[in-house]
């Protein structure tokens, strides 16, 4: 009756999560959409008066300005530092909760090019903890872990969450508490049409192209080598630029930053619509074709957002980096599939962009392929391993050659 009890409450503690998860992302979706319309969220709205998004971004910037100004203790935890307060919690830094979520949620209203899983991640262990007051640790994991599926791949929480299993009593753990809380966050999550709102950037309606003679085969492999190579060199130049941002202390030497992130945001709305917000919205239309934008200008877009990205995480427009990494991949990849249209497919140069990108950035190569998998529909798989294994084979290569770890 024990373990039968844990598992109940798991399950519902999990449902809870994941619903209280998917309602608030619902009022922030609902919310832009009116402040911005369709046509802007997608990236295909060109005319939009240049002092409406300086005045909304700008505007947000300054309210961020004066959220955060207290120091960082008001600021959004990352993915990574909210599995890291789940698994020591005794070690924990005190944080101003309502400061952070408040201010991520405005960062995703305010067109800031960030992901959305930081901030769901976090109210799903915060609704956890709640619940069960701190005394299941391992709950509040899975929990997280539910709420991720919101990519469309239920295994995904649990390749970034990583192991569970306790030396002693693992597989208990994982029958009583782990299975459930997951399944139960995805369950409650996908009650409220989370799955649907957030993973409206994949694949799943681009036609299959399968290479059908040996010449396609070769075109797609040299594509996906050349999307690797690039692919890895964005991903170490981005968190090479993160980490220059981060030693800098922007915020502390100059509290007004996310109000001048904010005006840059809104600047680059009106002559680059591709560069701010999360970019789920935009992967469609642009995958689809609804976007005519030159080659220059997608390869031009990417590269900006790529800097803006970093700027926002470093000076308060906080959230996560999955779907502005997915968006910059794919729009290099239909960049140079515009320039190179013989070589390879979309799906070639779009995969081994998104697996080099990754994986320079996340730290688990599992999760790179569930995340990729997902993201892509299946296409262009080939390309993602092979961008996948040229970013591992460098990153290796990098730390043994001595060279200091990069911190995503």
């Amino acid at each position: 009756m024990t373990r039968l009890r844990l598992s109940l409450m798991a399950l519902l503690t999990g449902a809870l999560s994941g619903a209280g998860v998917a309602v608030v992302m619902g009022w922030i979706g609902g919310l832009s959409q009116r402040l911005w319309g369709d046509p802007v969220l997608e990236g295909l709205d060109r005319s939009l008066p240049l002092g409406w998004s300086l005045l909304i971004c700008g505007g947000s910037g300054l309210i961020l300005s004066l959220l955060h100004r207290p120091g960082p203790t008001t600021l959004l935890p990352e993915l990574r530092d909210t599995l890291s307060d789940l698994r020591d919690p005794d070690q924990a830094p005190k944080r101003d909760e309502a400061r952070g979520l408040l201010g991520a949620a405005l960062a995703q209203v305010g067109g800031g090019c960030i992901g959305p899983e930081a901030l769901m991640s976090r109210m799903a262990a915060l609704i956890s903890q709640r619940i069960w007051r701190g005394r299941d640790q391992k709950l509040q994991e899975a929990t997280v872990a539910g709420s991720l599926a919101f990519f469309g791949a239920p295994l995904l929480g649990g390749a970034l969450v990583g192991d569970v299993a306790h030396p002693k009593n693992g597989k208990q753990t994982f029958l009583d508490r782990w299975l459930p809380g997951s399944l139960g966050g995805v369950a409650g999550f996908a009650a409220f049409n989370g799955m649907g709102t957030a993973s409206g950037g994949s694949l799943q309606r681009l036609p299959y192209i399968w290479p059908s003679n040996l010449g396609e085969d070769l075109g797609s492999l040299s594509a996906g080598l050349m999307g690797g190579l690039i692919g890895c060199g964005l991903g170490l130049l981005f968190l090479r630029w993160r980490g220059w941002l981060e030693q800098r202390q922007l915020l502390a030497q100059w509290p007004w930053w996310p109000l001048l992130t904010g005006l840059l945001l809104g600047a680059c709305m009106h002559w680059l619509p591709l560069v701010p917000f999360a970019g789920e919205e935009q992967l469609r239309p642009l995958l689809e074709g609804q976007n005519s934008s030159e080659a220059w200008v997608l390869l031009l877009s990417a590269i900006v957002k790529l800097v803006m990205l970093g700027l926002c995480l470093e000076t308060g427009w906080r959230g996560g980096v999955f779907f502005p990494l997915f968006l910059v991949a794919c729009t290099l990849g239909i960049g140079l599939h515009l320039l190179l249209p013989d070589l390879g497919s979309l799906g070639s140069w779009c995969g081994a962009l998104t697996g080099a990108l990754y994986r320079c950035v996340l730290p688990a190569p599992l999760s790179v392929l569930v995340l990729g998998v997902a993201l892509l529909q299946g296409h262009g798989t080939a390309g993602l391993l092979v961008g996948l294994g040229m970013a591992q084979l460098i990153r290796g290569r990098a730390e043994r050659d001595g060279d200091p770890p990069l911190r995503p």
